[in-house]
């Protein structure tokens, strides 16, 4: 056996040891961190995910967390540790703790279906999308009519409603700081949250990029989800959304997605496998890999960095679907 192997295998590196999620969850003090990391290097393992969660007590992204930040690099230097940057307060990563979205054009977005049985209660509004006439019963449609834009019937015929479908901002939440999470299909969104995030690090510990830090870790990040929300069981008819969805999907497949809203959500006509529904999913997946997971792969092989982590509900097909698409 080869002796530098063999020794390593011995005693391995910082870089071969565990390195866990290190919950930063109150009031954060450099001396308090620089403790807490050798007890780390004393139990054996080689670094350390620098990671907020609830009940931090120093706010996330200021002068206070980032002079912490500097010291756990600083004692990792010293003992030939690993400090792991985490991209986010809490998860999922995105929003930056609120901090990219109070801008609310960065605001994840979604499209709901609204079914009306009285034409007098529709509103042709500026977020109205398309709307449509059809006789429904439970999660089936058939007699699926699309309404020229601005009209309204006088009556409806006996079983029939209006589908209305609406482009709208998630509503915010106290998770994400009073504000919402990111709309992770917006290249400019994505951008906005590397400069709030991503940027400032490299500003404030570039040098270590590579060597002492060796990467940054991306908790859980997803595109919405179908229905309801995940975090707190809701039930609303929606799917994700982002402003850039008919043009991309006409440019990617040649036809008005428009036309097809109503199979987003329903069963039309019987045919419960819909060209529609599979292309908007694939069309999903393609928005959120090419402005979130390259967008922020590119910048990380810029500097140096790896792009570590993993995105949420990646445990089976029909949660990827919901979330991710195809991981």
């Amino acid at each position: 056996m080869d002796s530098k192997f063999a020794a390593e295998f011995a005693s391995p590196p910082s870089q071969y040891r565990g390195a866990p999620f290190w919950a930063w969850n109150g009031r954060l003090d450099p001396e308090e961190l620089r403790r807490q990391i050798r007890i780390l290097h004393r139990m054996g393992l080689g670094g350390f995910f620098m990671h907020s969660r609830v009940g931090l007590d120093t706010p996330y992204m200021g002068e206070r967390w980032m002079e912490c930040v500097a010291a756990c690099i600083d004692e990792a230097e010293k003992l030939d540790m690993q400090a792991w940057l985490y991209d986010e307060d809490r998860w999922p990563s995105g929003a930056a703790g609120g901090l990219v979205t109070r801008n609310p054009k960065y605001r994840q977005r979604q499209m709901t279906m609204s079914v009306l049985t009285k034409p007098s209660d529709l509103a042709w509004t500026k977020d109205v999308l398309a709307v449509f006439t059809a006789k429904v019963s439970g999660d089936r449609a058939t007699d699926v009519v699309r309404l020229a834009r601005g009209s309204r019937p006088r009556a409806l015929a006996e079983g029939h409603s209006l589908l209305v479908f609406r482009e709208s901002t998630v509503p915010c939440s106290d998770w994400y700081n009073g504000y919402t999470y990111l709309d992770t299909m917006s290249r400019e969104a994505v951008a906005e949250f590397i400069r709030v995030t991503h940027e400032a690090y490299r500003k404030r510990f570039g040098q270590t990029f590579g060597r002492r830090v060796p990467g940054i870790f991306t908790d859980e990040p997803n595109y919405g989800n179908h229905r309801g929300s995940v975090f707190y069981g809701e039930t609303a008819e929606r799917v994700p959304w982002t402003p850039s969805i008919p043009r991309e999907f006409r440019r990617r497949f040649g036809y008005d997605l428009a036309d097809h809203l109503p199979e987003l959500f329903l069963v039309v006509n019987g045919q419960a496998a819909s060209r529609a529904r599979w292309q908007f999913h694939e069309l999903l997946t393609a928005l959120f890999v090419d402005a979130f997971s390259k967008q922020i792969g590119r910048w990380c092989d810029r500097v140096g960095l790896e792009h570590t982590g993993h995105v949420l509900s990646e445990g089976s097909l029909g949660g990827q679907t919901d979330v991710v698409g195809s991981c």
